[in-house]
């Protein structure tokens, strides 16, 4: 065993600035430039575990060898703090496969953890060939979190791209806030593109409508598309009536990104609260209205997929039209934003109780604790007050300053001091949940798979399978837990462990 721990040990130092690399707000927003020529920072003190967007930063396009495709990333190791080989010991279906198993996670630390491993630049694995399999999985998980941007980016990066990989450039591009479809490739690829009614519509998009009105008969004729595509189609170019056309249309049970585009072109627009995460980077621009652009923003926040300036700047943007569902969150928002301005003590505790007392209210506390609990905490509260301010606190950058200065009254504030510390000397769990945080910052027991794992430096898959772990552990799953903190310490991330299991506390498992 000790010989295993020696191999893990050296390893390690390699990955020792892990914890240093992005700021806490606006981490893709930084110059890609500006970020190669920063010295990596030693330590773990700032590394950020809170992902408040995936905005896609300026990419300069070069090209790279076919082997190097499945290698692109925008953050390169002096920003990430990861090892370039951090995925090459690796299969590429076995990161697929982890990939896959991912669920969306709402914790703040363990969204700002994936964003840079799927982000990161590293060595493809080692079998990756002109499948692709492990960058349209990292592209394919980065769609799923609502992460738009960055997912186009990567695939910018990849220019000139493959054929193989044009298809996800095209969908992609379609869900851009942007709207600049891909079609300049697809035209280029000509019969070879293996989707005909992206190859009609950017033939339409492009101008030559008489050559897109051909190629939709000829599909028509040999039956090749389905009956939306091809009535959505004939209507978006003016070949059939649209008032005799329209009804006729099928409901859709999910939309392609083209047929969400479609829709919207011939002026039935397909309401994005019930489509994926993606689709909602649609409604960011308020063309649909402020209440579909504030449901698209609330619902990106969560994911991790919007920057809290730009997420405070739509919920601010004008005076709330109604009370209940998503004006009750303006009101709140609203209400902070303009007691921290005008320094008004009442409004701000009312907010802070009404954001405490109401479960619907949850999704709101991570942003609103980055955003305004340095603010709320300069102002003179009352003692009442004041712990609400501190609780909300632990969820910021400052967490450690305040659990240092903080006075645990009850258990809970106990754990918490405990946890942001990892100083658990003069505390005793008193709950499974408890229990299960005390072990894996007391005892750090690390799992044998994951001594496995960093044995053969696949140091990737071990990350993932920690991500994958927390989210179960959340779920109830002690052990999961345990193992997943264990191994978030173990590999040098020791913030994000802490401030994963505080959000754990005071949003997922808060009672």
């Amino acid at each position: 065993m000790k010989a295993k721990l020696l191999v893990i040990l050296l390893f390690l130092p390699q990955f020792a600035v892990a914890e240093t690399p992005l700021s806490a707000i606006g981490w893709l927003n930084k110059n890609r430039e500006e970020a190669l020529n920063r010295p990596a920072i030693q330590g773990f003190e700032q590394e950020p575990a809170t992902a408040t967007e995936a905005t896609a930063p300026s990419v300069a396009v070069s090209t790279l060898t076919e082997t190097r495709v499945d290698a692109v990333g925008l953050l390169p190791p002096s920003v990430t703090g990861f090892p370039l080989g951090i995925w090459h010991e690796s299969t590429s279906s076995d990161l697929v496969r982890l990939l896959s198993d991912l669920n969306v996670s709402n914790n703040p630390a363990i969204q700002s953890l994936l964003f840079r491993l799927l982000l990161a630049e590293g060595h493809a694995p080692y079998d990756s060939d002109e499948n692709y399999l492990f960058l349209l999985a990292r592209i394919e998980t980065l769609i799923n979190y609502g992460a738009v941007e960055p997912a186009l980016a990567l695939l910018e990066r990849a220019a000139p791209l493959p054929a193989q990989l044009v298809p996800s450039l095209f969908d992609i591009s379609m869900l851009s806030e942007a709207l600049l479809p891909a079609c300049d490739q697809v035209i280029q690829l000509g019969s070879a593109y293996p989707n005909d009614a992206e190859r009609i519509f950017c033939t339409a998009r492009k101008g030559d409508w008489m050559t897109a009105h051909l190629m939709l008969e000829a599909t028509s004729a040999l039956n090749v598309l389905d009956k939306r595509q091809d009535q959505l189609l004939h209507i978006f170019l003016g070949a059939y009536d649209y008032e005799e056309n329209i009804e006729e249309l099928p409901p859709p049970l999910k939309s392609s990104p083209l047929e969400f585009r479609l829709y919207e072109a011939i002026g039935k627009p397909l309401a994005t609260s019930s489509l994926p995460l993606a689709f909602a980077v649609n409604d960011l621009s308020g063309n649909y209205g402020w209440k579909a652009q504030l449901e698209a923003a609330d619902r990106l926040k969560t994911s991790g997929a919007l920057a809290d300036n730009r997420y405070l700047g739509i919920f601010t943007a004008r005076d709330p039209a109604a009370s209940g569902g998503i004006w009750d969150k303006v009101s709140l928002i609203q209400s902070l934003d303009k007691a921290i301005e005008e320094k008004d003590v009442t409004r701000a505790e009312e907010a802070l109780s009404e954001l405490w007392a109401r479960p619907d209210h949850k999704a709101l506390i991570g942003p609103v604790a980055r955003l305004f609990s340095k603010s709320l905490l300069s102002m003179e509260l009352s003692q009442q007050g004041e712990k609400r301010a501190e609780r909300l606190s632990f969820l910021s950058p400052e967490y450690k300053l305040i659990a240092l200065r903080s006075t645990p009254v009850t258990p809970k504030e106990a754990l918490l001091k405990a946890t942001a510390l990892n100083d658990f000397s003069q505390y005793s769990p008193n709950s499974v949940v408890e229990e299960a945080l005390f072990e894996a910052f007391k005892t750090s027991r690390v799992p044998y798979f994951v001594t496995a794992l960093m044995e053969q430096h696949k140091l990737g898959e071990t990350i993932l399978t920690a991500i994958i772990q927390f989210e179960k552990g959340s779920a109830g799953d002690m052990q999961d837990l345990i193992d997943s903190i264990a191994t978030l310490r173990l590999v040098g991330l020791e913030e994000t462990a802490r401030r994963a299991a505080l959000f754990l506390l005071l949003v997922q498992n808060d009672e």
